[in-house]
């Protein structure tokens, strides 16, 4: 059985401020599943346990593409 499909889109921003001559100020932001989407699990395949059967029960775990997730930096550059 196949589960239904994964939509999941990815995005990331930077941005680069000069201080002086020698210095220089980075900040990025990424995120993953910016529409936060929900995308389930694969279906349950036990055939013992009829009623659950071929049944969405869960979500998909953030490293699958899971819940929105977010990561900001700041980096200085010398």
């Amino acid at each position: 059985m196949e589960g239904p499909g994964a939509i999941a889109v990815s995005a990331g921003l930077g941005k680069s401020f000069a201080l002086g001559e020698r210095l220089k100020l980075r900040f990025e932001s990424t995120f993953t599943n910016v529409l936060n989407h929900t995308n389930y699990a694969p279906p349950a395949v036990d055939i013992s346990n009829p009623q659950t059967f071929g049944a969405l029960q869960s979500n998909q775990t953030s490293a699958n593409a899971g819940p929105r997730t977010g990561q900001l930096a700041l980096r200085l550059d010398f």
